[in-house]
Protein backbone atom coordinates (compact mmCIF):
# COMPACT_ATOMS: atom_id res chain seq x y z
CA UNK A 1 0.00 0.00 0.00
CA UNK A 2 2.37 2.49 -1.52
CA UNK A 3 0.88 5.32 -1.32
CA UNK A 4 -0.72 4.61 2.05
CA UNK A 5 2.89 4.85 3.28
CA UNK A 6 4.02 8.05 1.89
CA UNK A 7 4.28 10.68 4.27
CA UNK A 8 5.94 14.67 3.59
CA UNK A 9 7.35 17.28 5.07
CA UNK A 10 7.79 20.61 3.77
CA UNK A 11 10.77 22.06 5.12
CA UNK A 12 12.16 26.11 4.70
CA UNK A 13 16.07 25.57 5.72
CA UNK A 14 17.51 28.23 7.58
CA UNK A 15 19.78 30.94 5.91
CA UNK A 16 18.66 29.75 2.20
CA UNK A 17 16.43 30.80 -0.14
CA UNK A 18 15.31 26.77 -1.19
CA UNK A 19 12.53 25.07 -0.22
CA UNK A 20 12.99 21.33 -0.27
CA UNK A 21 9.78 19.23 -0.03
CA UNK A 22 10.40 16.12 1.61
CA UNK A 23 8.71 12.46 0.45
CA UNK A 24 9.04 9.05 2.28
CA UNK A 25 8.04 6.03 1.54
CA UNK A 26 8.61 2.30 3.58
CA UNK A 27 12.24 2.34 1.52
CA UNK A 28 12.88 5.54 0.54
CA UNK A 29 12.83 9.36 0.73
CA UNK A 30 12.74 12.04 -2.11
CA UNK A 31 13.60 15.38 -1.82
CA UNK A 32 12.08 17.96 -4.19
CA UNK A 33 13.76 21.20 -4.67
CA UNK A 34 11.87 24.15 -5.54
CA UNK A 35 14.44 26.21 -7.74
CA UNK A 36 14.88 25.71 -11.03
CA UNK A 37 18.76 24.89 -11.98
CA UNK A 38 20.59 22.86 -14.76
CA UNK A 39 20.88 19.33 -15.16
CA UNK A 40 24.19 19.28 -13.56
CA UNK A 41 24.18 21.46 -10.58
CA UNK A 42 20.97 19.65 -10.04
CA UNK A 43 22.88 16.07 -10.57
CA UNK A 44 25.79 16.95 -8.72
CA UNK A 45 23.38 18.01 -5.47
CA UNK A 46 22.03 14.71 -5.56
CA UNK A 47 25.23 13.19 -5.53
CA UNK A 48 26.77 15.21 -2.95
CA UNK A 49 24.08 14.32 -0.23
CA UNK A 50 23.95 10.55 -0.76
CA UNK A 51 21.31 9.96 -3.51
CA UNK A 52 20.64 10.12 -7.05
CA UNK A 53 18.22 11.74 -9.42
CA UNK A 54 14.87 10.13 -9.63
CA UNK A 55 15.02 7.42 -12.40
CA UNK A 56 11.51 6.00 -14.33
CA UNK A 57 12.30 2.36 -14.83
CA UNK A 58 9.31 1.29 -14.44
CA UNK A 59 5.42 2.32 -14.24
CA UNK A 60 5.61 2.51 -9.88
CA UNK A 61 8.96 4.59 -9.71
CA UNK A 62 6.67 6.87 -12.12
CA UNK A 63 3.82 7.27 -9.80
CA UNK A 64 6.02 7.49 -6.89
CA UNK A 65 7.30 10.91 -8.32
CA UNK A 66 3.45 11.67 -9.06
CA UNK A 67 2.56 11.38 -5.60
CA UNK A 68 5.99 13.61 -4.53
CA UNK A 69 4.81 16.13 -6.91
CA UNK A 70 1.19 16.51 -5.76
CA UNK A 71 2.07 16.11 -1.86
CA UNK A 72 4.15 19.01 -2.60
CA UNK A 73 1.05 21.56 -2.15
CA UNK A 74 3.13 23.93 -4.26
CA UNK A 75 0.84 25.14 -7.44
CA UNK A 76 4.23 26.26 -9.26
CA UNK A 77 5.17 22.40 -9.52
CA UNK A 78 1.91 21.61 -11.76
CA UNK A 79 3.64 23.38 -14.69
CA UNK A 80 7.06 23.42 -14.26
CA UNK A 81 9.52 21.15 -15.58
CA UNK A 82 11.64 18.57 -13.42
CA UNK A 83 14.72 17.01 -14.23
CA UNK A 84 15.14 12.99 -13.87
CA UNK A 85 18.13 11.09 -14.27
CA UNK A 86 18.11 10.35 -17.82
CA UNK A 87 20.39 12.13 -20.57
CA UNK A 88 22.17 11.62 -23.93
CA UNK A 89 26.07 11.66 -23.10
CA UNK A 90 27.75 14.14 -25.24
CA UNK A 91 29.01 11.75 -28.43
CA UNK A 92 26.17 9.50 -28.51
CA UNK A 93 23.99 9.18 -31.60
CA UNK A 94 20.10 9.28 -30.68
CA UNK A 95 18.78 5.29 -31.75
CA UNK A 96 15.22 4.72 -32.46
CA UNK A 97 15.90 1.26 -32.70
CA UNK A 98 15.97 1.16 -28.78
CA UNK A 99 13.27 1.99 -26.11
CA UNK A 100 15.42 4.81 -24.11
CA UNK A 101 16.14 6.22 -27.96
CA UNK A 102 20.46 5.87 -26.73
CA UNK A 103 19.36 7.54 -23.38
CA UNK A 104 21.29 5.98 -20.14
CA UNK A 105 20.04 6.31 -16.56
CA UNK A 106 22.74 8.37 -14.30
CA UNK A 107 22.42 5.75 -11.80
CA UNK A 108 22.75 2.04 -11.98
CA UNK A 109 20.95 -0.11 -13.86
CA UNK A 110 21.43 2.23 -16.78
CA UNK A 111 19.18 0.66 -19.25
CA UNK A 112 15.35 -0.33 -19.00
CA UNK A 113 12.84 -1.84 -21.40
CA UNK A 114 10.40 0.56 -20.12
CA UNK A 115 10.06 3.94 -21.75
CA UNK A 116 7.25 6.78 -21.46
CA UNK A 117 8.35 9.59 -24.19
CA UNK A 118 5.92 12.45 -25.26
CA UNK A 119 7.34 12.58 -28.59
CA UNK A 120 10.42 11.32 -30.22
CA UNK A 121 13.70 12.87 -29.31
CA UNK A 122 15.80 15.28 -31.48
CA UNK A 123 18.19 13.47 -33.73
CA UNK A 124 21.87 14.27 -32.68
CA UNK A 125 25.50 12.46 -32.09
CA UNK A 126 27.05 15.71 -30.87
CA UNK A 127 25.11 17.32 -28.27
CA UNK A 128 24.54 15.99 -24.50
CA UNK A 129 20.49 16.14 -24.16
CA UNK A 130 18.79 15.91 -20.82
CA UNK A 131 15.00 14.72 -20.04
CA UNK A 132 12.41 16.63 -17.94
CA UNK A 133 8.61 15.45 -17.10
CA UNK A 134 5.86 17.89 -16.05
CA UNK A 135 2.31 16.75 -14.49
CA UNK A 136 0.82 18.99 -17.39
CA UNK A 137 2.67 16.89 -20.13
CA UNK A 138 1.05 13.55 -17.89
CA UNK A 139 4.78 12.86 -16.43
CA UNK A 140 5.68 12.11 -20.23
CA UNK A 141 9.51 12.17 -21.54
CA UNK A 142 10.48 15.23 -23.30
CA UNK A 143 14.38 15.99 -23.82
CA UNK A 144 15.79 19.53 -24.02
CA UNK A 145 19.36 21.20 -23.51
CA UNK A 146 21.20 20.34 -20.67
CA UNK A 147 21.59 23.93 -19.57
CA UNK A 148 17.81 24.89 -19.52
CA UNK A 149 16.29 25.64 -15.73
CA UNK A 150 14.19 22.95 -14.33
CA UNK A 151 13.13 21.86 -11.25
CA UNK A 152 14.72 18.56 -9.54
CA UNK A 153 14.18 15.19 -7.44
CA UNK A 154 16.51 13.40 -5.47
CA UNK A 155 16.00 9.85 -4.39
CA UNK A 156 17.67 8.16 -1.37
CA UNK A 157 16.88 4.68 -0.56
CA UNK A 158 17.07 3.07 2.68
CA UNK A 159 16.54 -0.59 4.16
CA UNK A 160 13.49 0.60 6.57
CA UNK A 161 12.69 3.12 8.21
CA UNK A 162 11.37 4.05 12.37
CA UNK A 163 8.73 5.98 14.09
CA UNK A 164 8.89 9.30 15.56
CA UNK A 165 10.35 9.15 19.62
CA UNK A 166 7.31 9.15 21.69
CA UNK A 167 8.43 10.22 25.60
CA UNK A 168 6.56 11.66 28.50
CA UNK A 169 7.20 15.24 28.36
CA UNK A 170 9.01 17.21 28.85
CA UNK A 171 11.93 16.53 26.72
CA UNK A 172 13.43 17.84 23.31
CA UNK A 173 14.66 15.66 20.72
CA UNK A 174 16.10 16.77 17.21
CA UNK A 175 16.79 14.37 14.09
CA UNK A 176 19.58 13.98 11.46
CA UNK A 177 18.40 12.83 8.30
CA UNK A 178 21.51 11.03 5.83
CA UNK A 179 20.18 14.08 3.38
CA UNK A 180 19.49 16.49 4.97
CA UNK A 181 22.23 19.88 6.19
CA UNK A 182 19.99 20.71 8.51
CA UNK A 183 18.63 18.76 11.87
CA UNK A 184 14.72 18.35 12.14
CA UNK A 185 13.36 18.94 15.67
CA UNK A 186 10.33 16.81 16.91
CA UNK A 187 7.66 19.71 15.93
CA UNK A 188 9.57 18.98 12.00
CA UNK A 189 5.90 16.83 11.25
CA UNK A 190 7.28 13.75 10.10
CA UNK A 191 6.38 10.63 10.72
CA UNK A 192 8.91 8.41 9.52
CA UNK A 193 12.19 8.86 10.03
CA UNK A 194 14.58 6.80 7.56
CA UNK A 195 17.82 4.11 8.56
CA UNK A 196 20.55 6.23 9.29
CA UNK A 197 18.75 8.91 10.99
CA UNK A 198 20.75 9.97 14.00
CA UNK A 199 18.25 11.34 17.13
CA UNK A 200 19.94 13.56 20.19
CA UNK A 201 17.22 13.46 23.26
CA UNK A 202 17.49 15.69 25.76
CA UNK A 203 15.16 15.42 28.80
CA UNK A 204 13.30 17.65 30.89
CA UNK A 205 13.85 20.53 27.94
CA UNK A 206 17.15 21.32 29.38
CA UNK A 207 20.17 22.24 27.16
CA UNK A 208 22.24 21.31 30.23
CA UNK A 209 21.51 18.22 30.84
CA UNK A 210 23.51 15.53 28.92
CA UNK A 211 21.90 14.04 25.58
CA UNK A 212 21.46 10.42 24.55
CA UNK A 213 22.33 9.66 21.07
CA UNK A 214 20.36 6.68 19.10
CA UNK A 215 20.18 5.75 15.60
CA UNK A 216 17.15 4.25 13.11
CA UNK A 217 18.56 0.87 13.17
CA UNK A 218 17.65 -2.73 12.36
CA UNK A 219 20.63 -4.69 14.14
CA UNK A 220 17.89 -6.43 16.71
CA UNK A 221 15.55 -7.77 13.64
CA UNK A 222 12.93 -4.88 13.12
CA UNK A 223 13.93 -1.15 12.42
CA UNK A 224 13.95 0.67 16.16
CA UNK A 225 15.94 3.32 18.10
CA UNK A 226 19.12 2.44 19.63
CA UNK A 227 19.49 3.20 23.31
CA UNK A 228 15.63 2.96 24.07
CA UNK A 229 16.74 1.77 27.40
CA UNK A 230 18.40 5.07 28.70
CA UNK A 231 15.29 7.31 27.03
CA UNK A 232 13.60 10.03 29.73
CA UNK A 233 12.36 7.96 33.02
CA UNK A 234 8.46 7.97 32.78
CA UNK A 235 6.72 10.27 34.36
CA UNK A 236 5.81 9.89 37.84
CA UNK A 237 1.93 10.30 37.73
CA UNK A 238 2.64 6.49 36.16
CA UNK A 239 -0.15 4.66 33.78
CA UNK A 240 -2.76 7.59 34.82
CA UNK A 241 -1.66 10.00 32.08
CA UNK A 242 -0.43 8.99 28.56
CA UNK A 243 -0.84 5.27 29.49
CA UNK A 244 2.62 5.90 30.78
CA UNK A 245 3.81 6.68 27.03
CA UNK A 246 3.08 2.50 26.34
CA UNK A 247 1.27 1.69 23.16
CA UNK A 248 -0.57 -1.10 24.31
CA UNK A 249 -0.49 -2.52 28.51
CA UNK A 250 1.02 -0.26 31.16
CA UNK A 251 1.65 -1.30 34.25
CA UNK A 252 3.31 -0.08 37.51
CA UNK A 253 5.84 -2.19 40.07
CA UNK A 254 7.05 -0.42 42.82
CA UNK A 255 6.98 2.78 41.05
CA UNK A 256 8.80 2.03 37.85
CA UNK A 257 6.49 1.46 34.93
CA UNK A 258 6.19 -1.57 32.54
CA UNK A 259 4.79 -1.77 28.81
CA UNK A 260 3.34 -5.08 27.54
CA UNK A 261 1.74 -5.65 24.11
CA UNK A 262 -1.42 -7.42 23.64
CA UNK A 263 -1.69 -11.18 22.49
CA UNK A 264 -0.07 -11.38 19.07
CA UNK A 265 2.06 -8.15 19.18
CA UNK A 266 5.53 -8.30 20.80
CA UNK A 267 7.39 -5.44 22.74
CA UNK A 268 9.78 -3.17 20.49
CA UNK A 269 13.49 -2.37 21.77
CA UNK A 270 12.42 0.44 23.00
CA UNK A 271 10.42 -1.03 25.58
CA UNK A 272 6.81 0.71 24.86
CA UNK A 273 6.28 0.05 21.18
CA UNK A 274 4.03 -2.59 20.13
CA UNK A 275 4.72 -4.34 16.65
CA UNK A 276 1.92 -7.26 15.20
CA UNK A 277 3.96 -10.63 14.81
CA UNK A 278 1.93 -11.46 11.61
CA UNK A 279 0.91 -7.90 10.62
CA UNK A 280 -0.82 -9.55 7.38
CA UNK A 281 -3.02 -11.99 9.32
CA UNK A 282 -5.80 -9.75 8.72
CA UNK A 283 -5.24 -7.01 6.39
CA UNK A 284 -8.10 -6.14 3.68
CA UNK A 285 -5.59 -6.71 0.80
CA UNK A 286 -7.08 -7.79 -2.06
CA UNK A 287 -4.32 -10.57 -3.40
CA UNK A 288 -1.11 -9.63 -1.12
CA UNK A 289 0.16 -7.66 2.25
CA UNK A 290 3.47 -7.50 2.65
CA UNK A 291 4.74 -6.75 5.98
CA UNK A 292 6.73 -3.34 6.50
CA UNK A 293 8.76 -1.93 9.63
CA UNK A 294 5.47 0.50 10.19
CA UNK A 295 2.90 -1.94 9.16
CA UNK A 296 1.68 -3.62 6.05
CA UNK A 297 0.84 -2.67 2.66
CA UNK A 298 -0.78 -4.20 -0.52
CA UNK A 299 0.20 -5.42 -3.47
CA UNK A 300 -0.38 -6.97 -6.54
CA UNK A 301 0.77 -9.99 -8.77
CA UNK A 302 2.66 -9.12 -12.26
CA UNK A 303 0.32 -7.40 -14.58
CA UNK A 304 -1.86 -5.64 -12.19
CA UNK A 305 -1.36 -2.25 -9.91
CA UNK A 306 -3.40 -1.27 -7.09
CA UNK A 307 -6.54 0.62 -7.39
CA UNK A 308 -7.27 4.24 -6.36
CA UNK A 309 -8.53 2.31 -2.70
CA UNK A 310 -4.84 0.80 -2.60
CA UNK A 311 -6.36 -2.67 -1.17
CA UNK A 312 -7.77 -3.82 -4.93
CA UNK A 313 -5.93 -4.61 -7.90
CA UNK A 314 -6.68 -3.59 -11.55
CA UNK A 315 -5.36 -4.75 -14.74
CA UNK A 316 -2.11 -2.67 -16.40
CA UNK A 317 -2.31 -1.88 -19.74
CA UNK A 318 0.92 -2.85 -20.96
CA UNK A 319 0.85 -1.81 -24.60
CA UNK A 320 0.26 1.82 -23.40
CA UNK A 321 3.93 1.70 -23.04
CA UNK A 322 5.00 0.36 -26.00
CA UNK A 323 6.52 -2.77 -24.93
CA UNK A 324 6.48 -4.77 -28.30
CA UNK A 325 8.21 -1.49 -29.91
CA UNK A 326 7.25 -1.73 -33.55
CA UNK A 327 5.46 -4.91 -33.45
CA UNK A 328 1.30 -5.17 -32.53
CA UNK A 329 1.14 -5.59 -28.76
CA UNK A 330 -2.53 -7.47 -27.43
CA UNK A 331 -3.54 -6.70 -23.43
CA UNK A 332 -4.90 -9.41 -21.80
CA UNK A 333 -5.73 -9.96 -18.22
CA UNK A 334 -1.99 -9.59 -15.77
CA UNK A 335 -0.01 -9.89 -19.01
CA UNK A 336 0.29 -9.00 -22.71
CA UNK A 337 1.89 -10.99 -26.26
CA UNK A 338 3.22 -9.44 -28.81
CA UNK A 339 2.49 -10.24 -32.56
CA UNK A 340 5.68 -10.24 -34.43
CA UNK A 341 6.02 -9.10 -38.15
CA UNK A 342 7.71 -11.63 -40.59
CA UNK A 343 10.99 -12.48 -39.95
CA UNK A 344 10.80 -12.07 -36.03
CA UNK A 345 9.57 -14.77 -33.67
CA UNK A 346 8.24 -14.41 -30.23
CA UNK A 347 10.99 -15.13 -27.08
CA UNK A 348 10.19 -15.03 -23.81
CA UNK A 349 7.50 -11.88 -24.78
CA UNK A 350 9.99 -10.02 -26.94
CA UNK A 351 10.11 -9.87 -30.36
CA UNK A 352 13.52 -11.30 -31.96
CA UNK A 353 15.00 -11.23 -35.08
CA UNK A 354 14.54 -14.86 -37.33
CA UNK A 355 18.19 -15.64 -38.58
CA UNK A 356 16.74 -17.26 -42.01
CA UNK A 357 20.39 -18.45 -42.68
CA UNK A 358 20.14 -20.94 -39.88
CA UNK A 359 17.01 -22.23 -41.79
CA UNK A 360 19.37 -23.37 -44.87
CA UNK A 361 16.91 -21.07 -47.18
CA UNK A 362 19.56 -20.46 -49.47
CA UNK A 363 21.38 -22.72 -52.12
CA UNK A 364 24.90 -21.06 -51.35
CA UNK A 365 25.65 -17.79 -49.37
CA UNK A 366 23.18 -16.15 -46.73
CA UNK A 367 23.20 -12.26 -45.46
CA UNK A 368 20.81 -12.38 -42.33
CA UNK A 369 19.17 -8.75 -41.86
CA UNK A 370 16.43 -7.16 -38.97
CA UNK A 371 13.23 -9.06 -40.14
CA UNK A 372 14.79 -10.39 -43.90
CA UNK A 373 17.48 -11.93 -45.25
CA UNK A 374 19.67 -12.27 -48.84
CA UNK A 375 21.09 -14.69 -50.67
CA UNK A 376 23.88 -14.55 -52.79
CA UNK A 377 26.12 -17.28 -55.20
CA UNK A 378 29.60 -18.07 -55.48
CA UNK A 379 32.26 -17.05 -58.11
CA UNK A 380 31.13 -19.19 -60.76
CA UNK A 381 27.16 -19.26 -60.31
CA UNK A 382 24.34 -16.82 -60.99
CA UNK A 383 21.55 -16.78 -59.22
CA UNK A 384 18.31 -18.36 -60.57
CA UNK A 385 15.68 -16.89 -62.36
CA UNK A 386 13.07 -18.89 -61.57
CA UNK A 387 13.30 -20.32 -57.99
CA UNK A 388 14.59 -17.85 -55.09
CA UNK A 389 17.58 -18.53 -53.34
CA UNK A 390 19.00 -21.48 -55.78
CA UNK A 391 21.79 -21.19 -57.80
CA UNK A 392 23.08 -22.49 -61.31
CA UNK A 393 26.17 -22.99 -62.88
CA UNK A 394 27.91 -20.46 -65.24
CA UNK A 395 29.09 -22.13 -68.56
CA UNK A 396 32.61 -20.12 -69.20
CA UNK A 397 33.23 -21.99 -72.34
CA UNK A 398 30.87 -19.88 -74.25
CA UNK A 399 33.34 -16.49 -74.02
CA UNK A 400 36.27 -19.13 -75.31
CA UNK A 401 38.79 -18.16 -72.40
CA UNK A 402 41.28 -21.37 -73.33
CA UNK A 403 43.41 -20.76 -76.38
CA UNK A 404 42.91 -24.18 -77.84
CA UNK A 405 39.81 -26.98 -75.56
CA UNK A 406 38.03 -25.77 -72.88
CA UNK A 407 35.66 -27.96 -70.37
CA UNK A 408 33.08 -26.21 -68.08
CA UNK A 409 32.94 -27.32 -64.49
CA UNK A 410 31.06 -26.77 -61.68
CA UNK A 411 31.67 -23.30 -60.29
CA UNK A 412 34.68 -22.97 -63.15
CA UNK A 413 35.95 -24.29 -66.28
CA UNK A 414 39.43 -25.73 -67.32
CA UNK A 415 41.76 -25.28 -70.28
CA UNK A 416 43.24 -28.44 -72.05
CA UNK A 417 46.00 -28.35 -75.44
CA UNK A 418 46.52 -30.63 -78.67
CA UNK A 419 48.83 -33.21 -78.90
CA UNK A 420 52.34 -31.96 -79.14
CA UNK A 421 51.49 -28.84 -77.11
CA UNK A 422 51.59 -27.90 -73.15
CA UNK A 423 49.30 -25.72 -71.05
CA UNK A 424 51.02 -22.71 -69.89
CA UNK A 425 51.42 -21.29 -66.46
CA UNK A 426 48.53 -19.36 -66.80
CA UNK A 427 46.50 -22.12 -67.14
CA UNK A 428 44.80 -20.52 -70.58
CA UNK A 429 47.81 -20.40 -73.17
CA UNK A 430 49.37 -23.46 -75.04
CA UNK A 431 53.48 -24.15 -75.61
CA UNK A 432 54.84 -26.07 -77.86
CA UNK A 433 56.14 -29.20 -76.59
CA UNK A 434 60.48 -28.96 -76.87
CA UNK A 435 60.79 -32.44 -76.23
CA UNK A 436 58.47 -33.21 -79.16
CA UNK A 437 59.78 -34.13 -82.42
CA UNK A 438 57.93 -33.72 -86.42
CA UNK A 439 57.00 -37.01 -87.43
CA UNK A 440 56.97 -37.40 -90.91
CA UNK A 441 53.67 -38.51 -92.73
CA UNK A 442 53.23 -39.47 -96.29
CA UNK A 443 52.28 -35.63 -97.52
CA UNK A 444 55.11 -34.71 -95.58
CA UNK A 445 56.95 -37.38 -97.21
CA UNK A 446 56.10 -36.43 -100.81
CA UNK A 447 56.63 -32.44 -100.20
CA UNK A 448 59.78 -33.25 -99.13
CA UNK A 449 60.43 -35.25 -102.55
CA UNK A 450 59.00 -32.68 -104.79
CA UNK A 451 61.25 -30.04 -103.17
CA UNK A 452 64.38 -32.39 -103.66
CA UNK A 453 63.55 -32.58 -107.55
CA UNK A 454 63.15 -29.10 -108.15
CA UNK A 455 65.95 -28.22 -106.59
CA UNK A 456 68.14 -30.63 -108.96
CA UNK A 457 66.83 -29.23 -112.12
CA UNK A 458 67.77 -25.64 -110.85
CA UNK A 459 70.96 -24.13 -112.24
CA UNK A 460 73.50 -22.87 -109.20
CA UNK A 461 74.67 -19.24 -109.62
CA UNK A 462 78.11 -20.49 -111.57
CA UNK A 463 75.64 -22.15 -114.39
CA UNK A 464 75.96 -25.60 -112.84
CA UNK A 465 73.82 -28.06 -112.03
CA UNK A 466 72.90 -29.46 -108.70
CA UNK A 467 73.08 -33.38 -109.34
CA UNK A 468 69.20 -34.98 -108.64
CA UNK A 469 69.38 -36.97 -104.78
CA UNK A 470 66.61 -39.69 -104.67
CA UNK A 471 65.44 -40.42 -101.48
CA UNK A 472 65.49 -43.99 -101.95
CA UNK A 473 69.40 -43.42 -102.89
CA UNK A 474 69.61 -41.71 -99.39
CA UNK A 475 67.70 -44.51 -97.76
CA UNK A 476 69.73 -47.37 -99.23
CA UNK A 477 72.78 -47.16 -96.13
CA UNK A 478 71.78 -47.97 -92.47
CA UNK A 479 72.69 -44.41 -91.60
CA UNK A 480 69.37 -43.31 -93.36
CA UNK A 481 68.27 -40.78 -90.71
CA UNK A 482 71.68 -39.39 -91.10
CA UNK A 483 71.68 -39.09 -95.15
CA UNK A 484 68.12 -37.54 -94.70
CA UNK A 485 69.24 -35.06 -92.57
CA UNK A 486 72.69 -34.56 -95.05
CA UNK A 487 70.26 -33.95 -97.14
CA UNK A 488 67.53 -31.47 -95.47
CA UNK A 489 70.84 -29.27 -94.62
CA UNK A 490 71.89 -29.51 -98.34
CA UNK A 491 68.23 -28.10 -99.51
CA UNK A 492 68.74 -25.42 -96.92
CA UNK A 493 72.40 -24.02 -98.24
CA UNK A 494 71.06 -24.23 -101.40
CA UNK A 495 68.00 -22.19 -100.68
CA UNK A 496 70.32 -19.80 -99.13
CA UNK A 497 72.70 -19.53 -101.89
CA UNK A 498 69.75 -19.39 -104.58
CA UNK A 499 68.59 -16.43 -102.72
CA UNK A 500 72.18 -15.39 -102.28
CA UNK A 501 73.55 -15.30 -105.75
CA UNK A 502 70.86 -13.77 -107.50
CA UNK A 503 71.22 -10.67 -105.18
CA UNK A 504 74.84 -10.43 -105.55
CA UNK A 505 74.04 -10.71 -109.41
CA UNK A 506 71.85 -7.47 -109.27
CA UNK A 507 74.27 -5.54 -106.98
CA UNK A 508 76.92 -5.65 -109.63
CA UNK A 509 74.87 -4.71 -112.34
CA UNK A 510 73.64 -1.66 -110.35
CA UNK A 511 76.82 -1.15 -109.61
CA UNK A 512 78.13 -1.24 -113.01
CA UNK A 513 74.91 1.26 -114.28
CA UNK A 514 76.16 3.60 -111.78
CA UNK A 515 79.63 3.83 -112.62
CA UNK A 516 78.71 3.86 -116.19
CA UNK A 517 76.63 6.55 -115.88
CA UNK A 518 78.70 8.61 -113.89
CA UNK A 519 81.50 8.41 -116.06
CA UNK A 520 79.38 9.60 -118.96
CA UNK A 521 77.99 12.35 -116.89
CA UNK A 522 81.80 13.39 -116.11
CA UNK A 523 82.95 13.79 -120.07
CA UNK A 524 79.92 15.76 -121.07
CA UNK A 525 80.27 18.21 -117.90
CA UNK A 526 84.24 18.74 -119.46
CA UNK A 527 83.61 19.57 -122.62
CA UNK A 528 80.60 22.03 -121.68
CA UNK A 529 83.33 23.81 -119.13
CA UNK A 530 86.03 24.00 -121.77
CA UNK A 531 83.66 25.57 -124.44
CA UNK A 532 82.01 27.98 -122.02
CA UNK A 533 86.30 29.46 -120.98
CA UNK A 534 87.35 30.43 -124.47
CA UNK A 535 86.46 32.56 -126.85
CA UNK A 536 87.08 32.52 -130.13
CA UNK A 537 89.46 35.57 -131.80
CA UNK A 538 89.54 36.40 -135.52
CA UNK A 539 92.94 36.09 -136.90
CA UNK A 540 92.33 38.45 -140.07
CA UNK A 541 93.27 36.20 -142.36
CA UNK A 542 89.35 35.65 -143.50
CA UNK A 543 89.62 39.53 -144.66
CA UNK A 544 92.53 38.96 -146.04
CA UNK A 545 91.65 36.05 -148.19
CA UNK A 546 88.24 37.64 -149.23
CA UNK A 547 90.00 40.81 -151.06
CA UNK A 548 92.60 38.63 -152.36
CA UNK A 549 89.71 36.91 -154.63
Amino acid sequence: MMRVLILVLSILEAGATNRVSTTCTANACFTLHLEESNFKRGHENCINNGGNLVTMRHHDELENVRSALLAAGDQSVRTSKLWIGLVLPKGRCTDFNEELHGFKWTSEPTDSRYSNWKKKPSRTCTEKRCVSVSLSDDMKWSDGSCRDGAFFICKFLFRGMCQPISLEEPFDVSYDLPFLSKPLTQQGGLAMLPHGTLAEIRCNGSEDTEPIMSLCDNKLGPFGWTNSDLFCARDAKGCERKNGGCDHICSETAGEIRCACREGYFLKDDTFSCAHRNICANSPCESKCESTPVGFSCACPDGFQLAGDHISCVDIDECSQSICGEHRCHNKPGGYFCECKPGFSLVAGICEDVDECTEFRCDQGCLNSQGSFSCYCYTGYSSSPKVNGTCIDIDECLNRPCEHTCLNTLGSYKCSCTQTFTLAENGISCLPNPTEKPQDTPTSQENKETIITHLSQSPDGYGSTVGTLSPNQATKTDSSRGAESFLGSSWILLCVVGSVIPLLILIVITSVIVIYRWKRSRKTTKKNVTADNYCWVSSGLDNLEKNQR
